[in-house]
């Protein structure tokens, strides 16, 4: 009798994990399926297509998180390089750009192309991260272009935020989110992309990157590939669109960045998007982090990274 209630007792822990590693070998499993073993499901049940790949998305971004392994792009620090919203100076255009520094952030603006070439901030780590209603969006008068909310109406694009509400919002309080919604930090973005990969990117940085690491730097913008389309009102859309994060980790340097395409499809991982600064520097026409020297600028910005910043640890020591 004994040995039967053991063994009952042994089956069943036996049992629970080997159901966690099906169901995890199942979702991700079939989140790699390509679209041509998928479609069967698909036809039959839609929602059920949907859910796998949203299941098995999940479980390799939390793995992807984690960052147990792969390269960091590291430098030497170097003194005086800290600003409020920028680290190494802000970036460095061939075109003359219009300078908007506000509270929270400061955007280098293209009155030609009615979008923000880039936006630099700063997220740190916050006792309580609060933040209001949204408000809303207004025209930005220190702008020739005065782009109004109106312009994108209609028109199949979100207003997507490059300095974003919610991080600004938590550390520079109600003032510092009213900026956010000025259309000089605003631009065109596929729903698809604001209302997901890029959202979540966003939410990345600022409540474990900037809650765990102490400070972290953002370099964030459109790219614009010709021909360049344009909205009726004569707003330029980009083709894709960066973010580039430095840190002080470990007494050095590091660096990371993400080149999102407008047209990236759903479920894609974030750390597939990992790319050079280079890359960025070359599809923008601008030079990030002027003020570093030449040899930290090579060590950052020549390769991509291999991994997403491990957050786990440092959250642990956070607590």
């Amino acid at each position: 009798m004994k040995r039967k209630r053991k063994y009952r007792v042994v089956h069943r822990l036996l049992v629970l994990p080997l159901l966690v590693l099906l169901y995890l070998c199942g979702t991700v499993g079939y989140y790699f399926l390509p679209w041509s073993v998928r479609q069967s499901v698909y036809k039959v049940s839609p929602d059920l297509d949907r859910t796998l790949r949203l299941k098995g998305f999940r479980i390799m971004e939390g793995w992807d998180g984690l960052g147990l392994w792969g390269r960091d792009c590291r430098a030497a620090i170097e003194s005086g390089q800290r600003g409020d919203h920028a680290y190494g100076g802000y970036p460095v255009s061939a075109r003359g750009l219009n300078v908007l520094e506000n509270k929270g952030y400061v955007a280098g603006y293209s009155e030609s192309l009615r979008n923000p070439r880039w936006v630099l901030y700063r997220v740190f780590n916050m006792p309580v991260m609060e933040s209001g209603k949204r408000p809303g969006f207004r025209t930005d008068r220190r702008t020739r272009a005065e782009v109004s909310p109106r312009d994108y109406v209609r028109s199949g694009y979100d207003r997507g935020h490059m300095a974003p509400n919610y991080a600004i919002a938590t550390r520079y309080g109600r003032d510092g989110q009213r900026e956010t919604f000025l259309m000089s930090n605003i631009i065109p973005q596929t729903p698809r992309i604001n209302r997901y990969i890029w959202k979540d990117l966003e939410m990345r940085v600022a409540n474990r990157y900037g809650r765990y690491f102490g400070e972290v730097w953002v370099v964030t913008g459109p790219v614009f590939e010709e021909p360049v389309g344009r909205l009726g009102s004569g707003v330029a859309i980009p083709s894709a669109y960066y973010k580039i994060l430095l840190d002080e980790a470990g007494g050095r340097l590091r660096t990371k960045a993400f080149l999102v395409a407008a047209d990236c499809p759903p479920y894609m991982r974030i750390k597939t998007q990992l790319v050079s600064i280079d890359r960025i520097e070359a599809l923008t026409g601008l030079d990030f982090f002027p003020e570093l020297s030449q040899e930290a600028q090579s060590k950052l910005e020549s390769k991509p990274a291999g991994r997403l910043w491990p957050w786990l640890l440092p959250a642990l020591r956070h607590r």
